[in-house]
């Protein structure tokens, strides 16, 4: 069976309605913005970020871009780390697959990663400076090493002239709205999933 679901921002005049006619808030996520606008600020920010890359180097991780040649590893690192995330009807976020990832570079989308030794334990995707997912090996979390890869990619996307960035997930994620913030993305707007039970 189908379920209805409507999926809406906090502020929507029609999130009473929907509520009063039986709906159910199911899932909960966030979206979050920084912009870099050449400032002082947007120059402790880009300290801030390349800090976040040294430190994880100074830790023994190598940090950089990825490409075809790492898809096998991205593929197994996604398949890894997906398990224990959780997801919305509005933040879902299907398996990668090698073949996605070949096909990556023509659609506009990098990827930046932490390896310890050979194994690739966390991964940054983004298209410009739209983030898209940020994935860390269960056994490598509290390293620091999902701030370092998103500032990786930041770096990257700055290098290429992006200067505003967007982010998003699901709120019962703590670690993720704590990686966004600790790089300096600020929550701009919170969006409910609804069903009807």
């Amino acid at each position: 069976m189908l379920l209805e679901t409507h999926v809406l921002q906090d502020t929507d005049p029609d999130l009473p309605d929907l509520l009063g006619d039986g709906f159910e808030v199911v899932g909960e996520s966030w979206g979050a913005e920084l912009a870099l606008d050449g400032g002082a600020a947007s120059s402790a920010a880009l300290d801030r970020l390349r800090g976040f890359v040294e430190t994880a180097r100074g830790a023994g991780l190598e940090i950089r871009e990825l490409d075809a040649r790492d898809a096998a590893a991205i593929e197994a690192l996604d398949a890894e780390s997906w398990a224990d995330v959780p997801t919305t009807p509005a933040t879902v976020h299907a398996p990668v697959t090698a073949a996605d990832v070949r096909d990556w570079s023509s659609r506009g989308r990098r990827a930046f990663g932490a390896l310890d030794g050979d194994r690739l334990v966390g991964l940054c995707v983004g298209s410009a400076g739209d983030n898209d997912f940020v994935v860390v090996a269960p056994d490598h979390r509290g390293r620091g090493i999902g701030v370092a890869v998103v500032a990786a990619w930041m770096l990257g996307a700055i290098e290429a002239g992006e200067r505003t960035f967007s982010a998003g997930g699901a709120s019962q994620n703590a670690r993720s709205l704590a990686m966004i913030r600790a790089v300096g993305f600020r929550v701009t707007e919170r969006w409910l999933s609804l069903q009807r039970p």
